[in-house]
């Protein structure tokens, strides 16, 4: 069995999958790549969601769905393709 370093991180996540994680990544290993994508798309939005003041404008708020939405859509189609 080859040995590899891991971060400390990296552990963390490998001790918490089950068997069969590890199963469903050996038969689609493109799920990891896959996967940044859209944790980095969730990380966006909800960073825009908590930048919305709490007493803002209909429009503001109307602006900032917008820009959630293209988020949304842009790390679908990322996923997707």
């Amino acid at each position: 069995m080859k040995t590899m370093k891991v971060s400390r991180g990296q552990h963390q996540v490998l001790q918490a999958l089950t068997r069969k994680d590890y199963s469903a990544l050996r038969k689609h290993p493109k799920l990891l790549s896959e996967s940044k994508h859209l944790l980095r798309a969730f990380k966006n939005i909800i960073r825009n969601i908590e930048g919305i003041p709490e007493h803002a404008s209909r429009r503001k708020r109307k602006t900032k769905y917008k820009r959630i939405i293209t988020i949304c859509k842009k790390a679908i189609d990322v996923f997707e393709d």
